[in-house]
Parts: structure tokens; C-alpha cells; sequence
């Protein structure tokens, strides 16, 4: 599952959690291992198995573009039988919309950079920077349908209940600060993709890994700030009330780790409400920065129904 999802860079996550908590067998032959103790779930920063390149990672899910046929992807053999009636088998998703005839790409692709990387005439800037970029096309699924498609590219396979790639990487890697969530899904305007939530889903993975919606527009974060009459103190005693009936129930019923993940997430909202509101104001950003970051400029924006 992991290997099929998002690039199958879940699947070098998965290794290197294994490996960890002792579940990897051996090279040497060197009999399993396993490590009982029970496990602890939490956010704090953990060493990677290699030098890391990135610092982060941003995936834009941009629903509704164009076929990656009429940007990245050449098929030499659509070109070939332009015009031909398919002999397989083809799902019809509208039978009355159906039809077996093969259609071209309609536009040219040519190579670009020292590598060679062909790409549609559509995105020539694109071909500018080809050597500095990456360009997977070995992803597929048997998926006919957008929301099967969907759940296939986030979690690996065409049904709901998985874990995401954010969600993955963020059990294995843990956060750099503990004021904000290790984790967010920046939204759209006008709306949510297809699926909704489940693109930012922990699946069986503790829900302290699950992925934090921010809104467009304010409040950035549901749910951040106390009702009026909780403010301040009465705020606090309720929290460590809270926090002592959790622990109660946890000594009871060990290895119960979502609630071990409820009240991490009760520290982490508390912590948030300052840091967070700090995070997402931009209005004390010189202009500068605004400006190198394009905001106000529709020619940069990402116009497709959800990013």
C-alpha cells in the first residue's frame, strides 16, 4: 500500500519505522526480535535513518487539472493508431457517452534540459528548469473514478481507511516545534477536494498524526479558541482536570493510544492558541516578502478547484 501511494515514498517511511521498533528482520540471518515494551506516541523530533535533503515537504493536490497527457506524459502509441477502435476491454463510467476510438495528444511534446525530459508544449517555463526537477510516470491505478483515483494517490489503495503520506511521515519524523501541528492541510476557497478530510487522514495510525485543516480566511483554525466564559483560569483548571481523568483511565486501560493521543492533542491546542495565531498572520510580513511570495498576483495563483 505504501509503495503505491503518493510516489511510494510511504514505503521508505514504513522501512525505517520498522527498523526502529525492531520489527525489521535482520540482514545477518539473526533471529526476529520483537520489542514489547509498550509504545509511547508523540510529536517529539526524530533522527532520520540518513542525512536529510528537504527541510519540509508541500504537496499541492490540484483536483481538476489537465491530463497529465497533455502535460507530461507522451504516448507514442496514441499517436500511432490516432483514430483505431480499441480491441480490449474499456470501463464505460456513461455508456451513452461511450467509445472505443483512440485519440492523439493534442499537443506537441519535445525534449528539454540535458535530461532529455519530454514535456507538453503547454508548459515551456517548465522545460526551463528540467534538470532540477523530478518527474515520476511510473504511478497508476486501475481506478476509472475520481474518488477511488483519489483515495489510490493519497493512501495507496482505492478505498477509505488509510493512512495519508503526511501522516506517515509525520509518525516518523515527529515535529521541530511543539507549538504547532506537524501536520497541516491548507485549503481551498472554494471548498474541500473530493473526499474532504480523508486527504489529511491518520487511518489506524494514533490520531495525534492526523493532518490540521487551515482555513483560507479567518478563523484560520476551528476550534481554537475557548467559549468567552472558559478564558484565562477557567480555562486552565479545566484542561488539568482533563488531563488527571485521562491519566486515571489510561493507568486502567494501558495501550489505549487514542485516548494517549486525545490528550496530547488537548496540550497541543492550548499551546497552539498563541502560536498559531502568530503563525498565520502575515500582516506584519514586510512587502517585500509579500511580494517575492507573489500574494495578490492571480498570474501565480493556483486556480484549480482545490490545491
Amino acid at each position: 500500500m505504501l509503495h503505491t501511494s503518493a510516489f511510494g515514498l510511504g514505503s521508505v517511511a514504513a522501512s525505517w519505522l520498522l527498523k526502529r521498533d525492531g520489527l525489521l528482520a535482520e540482514e545477518a540471518g539473526e533471529p526476529f526480535k520483537p520489542d514489547l515494551e509498550q509504545k509511547t506516541y508523540d510529536l517529539l523530533p526524530k533522527q532520520p535513518h540518513h542525512e536529510p535533503q528537504a527541510k519540509a515537504m508541500i504537496s499541492m493536490f490540484m483536483l481538476g487539472g489537465p491530463s497529465q497527457i497533455d502535460l507530461f506524459d507522451p504516448k507514442p502509441e496514441l499517436i500511432k493508431h490516432d483514430g483505431k477502435t480499441f480491441p480490449g476491454d474499456v470501463k464505460f463510467d456513461n455508456p451513452a457517452q461511450a467509445s472505443r476510438e483512440i485519440m492523439a495528444p493534442l499537443w506537441k511534446f519535445k525534449p528539454h534540459g540535458q535530461c532529455g525530459m519530454e514535456l507538453s508544449e503547454l508548459v515551456p517555463h517548465l522545460g526551463e528548469i528540467a534538470d532540477e526537477i523530478t518527474l515520476i510516470r511510473s504511478m497508476h491505478t486501475g481506478a476509472n473514478n475520481h474518488i477511488p483515483s483519489n483515495y489510490a494517490l493519497s493512501t495507496g489503495r482505492a478505498t477509505s481507511g488509510r493512512a495519508v503520506l503526511g501522516s506517515w511521515l509525520t509518525s516518523a519524523l515527529g515535529s521541530e516545534t511543539q507549538e504547532l501541528p506537524a501536520y497541516v492541510a491548507l485549503t481551498d476557497t472554494r471548498g474541500l477536494p473530493l473526499i474532504g478530510g480523508e486527504n489529511w487522514s491518520n487511518g489506524k495510525l494514533p490520531s495525534i498524526y492526523q493532518g490540521t485543516m487551515v482555513r483560507p480566511v479567518a478563523p484560520r483554525i476551528f476550534n481554537l479558541d475557548p467559549p468567552r466564559h472558559l478564558k484565562g483560569s477557567p480555562q486552565e483548571e479545566q484542561l488539568r482536570l482533563l488531563d488527571r481523568l485521562n491519566r486515571e483511565h489510561l493507568s486502567r486501560h494501558p495501550g489505549e493510544n487514542d485516548l494517549e493521543a486525545r490528550m496530547k492533542s488537548y496540550g497541543l491546542a492550548a499551546r497552539m492558541q498563541v502560536a498559531a495565531r502568530e503563525a498565520f498572520n502575515i500582516s506584519g510580513e514586510a512587502e517585500a516578502t509579500k511580494k517575492m511570495y507573489g500574494i495578490d498576483q492571480k498570474s501565480r495563483a493556483i486556480t484549480a478547484p482545490a490545491a
